[in-house]
């Protein structure tokens, strides 16, 4: 009976490293396919990886393009601490047209992977937005740029609006996709949308988890994670996108597994440090006027960020330039899930604006 259990157990170990064996052979073809594919092959592009001081700290930064002439566009991720360095593939139309950045903010991927928990310091989203500043004119110096273009998505707006209103000599323009404006009545709104939908289309076990944690505000994180993760039910686009972020990691020419557990491991800091941080955000707060053009593009149905709230807010204040503008068909995550549609938005409205103020 204990040789029997012991060639068992050889047995399942060695099926476990043929199955470990595959995958590791599957990941180093796919990742040099994914390589192949992200290659910047242009005479006078830029692909630059790096560490740059910015808060005290040393931060991840991604400069791609295909002609480094080109505007400098700063993406700052969505969260809560979503890196997006793993999903270059969504921008690389963008790089026709823009030096696009990626920007692992403080707690996040690779710069939470370099500092730690113990090393990333003050975690406010007050010094996160002072870290923005220091990036942008860091890229500013890089790039031989007077300003640069900002573009806040969804909790990378809270920074972004932020920072295109404390430091508009920095900013040719800034761009918000799923703004958000004051976080308290964004998700109201939200958890009423996303319940509506789940019952219009019988999505029970997705409206008894609503019923079951109420309306928000909520204290602890893990409820507010339940309506995230309702959102995804109801928007079938979104959800797509979503439940392709770790097979995107894993597959990532950028992503080694000790970046994908420092991703993990990054998330879980943030939400810890920055929650209440979050639900208590208002942009009201910034004031009304604001010295750069702001554009606001949103996706029509998308049910994380109601579009009517940055709406009604960019109708009450003043900048030198500003709209609204609904894509339609758009849903959370726009650029992706409107992808065409938006950079046609992007390249109309926004990028002008670099030969006009230069």
């Amino acid at each position: 009976m204990v040789k029997l259990v012991d060639w068992s157990l050889l047995g399942l170990v060695v099926c476990a490293s043929i199955l470990l064996g595959i995958f590791l052979i599957n990941r180093g073809r796919r990742k040099r396919q994914s390589a192949d594919v992200l290659a910047v092959r242009t005479a006078n592009g830029i692909d630059e990886g790096l560490f740059v001081r910015a808060g005290g700290i040393e931060q991840w930064i991604s400069i791609r393009g295909e002609d480094r002439n080109n505007p400098v566009l700063l993406v700052l991720h969505g969260g809560p601490a979503t890196s997006y360095m793993a999903f270059t593939q969504f921008f690389l139309s963008w790089e026709r047209h823009f030096t696009v950045v990626q920007w692992d903010r403080r707690g996040v991927g690779k710069t939470f992977g370099r500092n730690g928990s113990s090393g990333s310091g003050e975690m406010t989203l007050d010094r996160i937005a002072d870290d923005g500043a220091d990036i942008a004119a860091f890229l500013c110096r890089h790039l031989h740029r007077d300003r640069i273009f900002l573009l806040g998505h969804s909790m990378g707006s809270m920074i972004g609006i932020t920072l295109a209103a404390r430091r508009p000599d920095l900013v040719d323009a800034y761009v918000g996709t799923e703004q958000i404006i004051d976080m308290a009545s964004n998700e109201d709104l939200s958890y009423r949308i996303i319940l509506e939908r789940a019952r219009a289309c019988a999505a029970v076990q997705t409206v008894r988890k609503l019923e079951r944690i109420g309306p928000p505000p909520y204290r602890n994180p893990r409820h507010w994670g339940v309506k995230q993760s309702a959102a995804e039910v109801v928007d079938s686009a979104y959800g797509r996108i979503a439940g392709h972020g770790l097979r995107t990691m894993l597959y990532s020419p950028s992503y080694s597994f000790k970046d994908i557990f420092d991703f993990v491991g990054g998330s879980r800091f943030s939400i810890d440090k920055l929650y209440s941080q979050w639900q208590a955000f208002d942009a009201r707060q910034l004031g009304s006027s604001f010295k750069t053009p702001i554009f606001i593009i949103e996706g029509e149905s998308d049910v994380m960020t109601p579009p009517e709230l940055a709406d009604a807010w960019l109708a009450g204040i003043d900048a030198p330039q500003k709209a609204f503008v609904p894509i339609k068909g758009g849903s959370h995550m726009v650029f992706v899930t409107a992808a065409d549609a938006y950079l046609a938005e992007l390249l109309a409205r926004v990028r002008p604006l670099a030969a006009i103020r230069a």
